[in-house]
């Protein structure tokens, strides 16, 4: 009787976490998992236009904190009345580097994105094609002495569905179930003998307190070829991101409600 009130969107949603904790236990190879923390904050100034940026920091483990990367990303959006974000922006990462005196290695990126969002029932659905310019600074010699800076180009899809975790009326913050996943596609790049060098999935909930304010709490499970090994890495990740969305604007003739959606 449970099963037959559940939705097939909250069914799938099941399936999909289960599957993740079945492929950690299978492929982990890796005792620490990562954790991710994102702030992400969007402005909507004009019916057409909004502004957004992130701030990234990502670790081996928390006690002791092991960095391994931190970042920005900011960008200019284009909204259409149709559901499509029209997005060109500028990102910095920095990746540790512990092995050669703890220093970064530098990564400098535009990006060009289109985004569309769209809803069957009480579920929507995110579609996202982004395009990066990735002026990497990487070693250059098998010592980790000199490093030069090489431009790759790295092309990226990413579906996304979420939809409400039902609530009793006296309670104010609103749950949502969240799945994704994103493949990535490099050129110019020696990635070894696949095209398909990684692949994120996610699955958790997103609790917004207010309107303006979510905060998503997401597993990651994400398999990465190690090229010169001929072998797939499975890596644990849990994923924490503040998303913070405004509106500006004092006359609203598109009204479409913006989707958290994961970077």
């Amino acid at each position: 009787m449970f099963v037959a009130k559940l939705s097939k969107a909250r069914i799938l949603f099941f399936f999909l976490l289960f599957s993740l904790v079945f492929f950690t236990q299978a492929f982990s190879q890796s005792n620490k998992p990562q954790w991710w923390f994102t702030y992400n904050h969007t402005g909507r100034f004009a019916d057409r236009w909004s502004y957004g940026f992130d701030l990234n920091y990502r670790t081996n483990g928390l006690v002791p904190l092991n960095s391994s990367l931190t970042a920005a990303r900011m960008g200019i959006n284009y909204h259409t009345n149709t559901g499509f974000r029209i997005t060109a922006g500028y990102a910095w990462f920095g990746t540790f580097a512990s092995q050669q005196d703890r220093i970064w290695l530098h990564e400098n990126r535009l990006y060009e994105q289109v985004q569309f969002n769209h809803g069957s029932g009480k579920v929507n659905f995110t579609h996202r094609i982004r395009i990066e310019h990735r002026w990497r600074q990487l070693f250059t010699d098998a010592s980790l002495g000199e490093t030069d800076v090489f431009l790759t180009n790295r092309y990226r899809y990413l579906i996304q569905l979420d939809g409400p975790i039902p609530r009793n009326p006296e309670r104010k913050t609103s749950l949502r179930w969240q799945v994704a996943n994103e493949f990535f596609i490099h050129n110019q790049e020696d990635i070894g003998y696949m095209l398909f060098d990684q692949n994120r999935t996610l699955a958790g909930v997103m609790i917004s307190p207010t309107k303006t304010t979510s905060l998503a709490v997401l597993y990651q499970l994400i398999l990465q070829q190690q090229p010169y090994l001929r072998e797939t890495r499975a890596i644990n990740s849990i994923r924490i991101t503040l998303f913070q969305s405004l509106d500006f604007r004092k006359k609203k003739t598109i009204i479409r409600e913006e989707v958290p959606v994961v970077d």
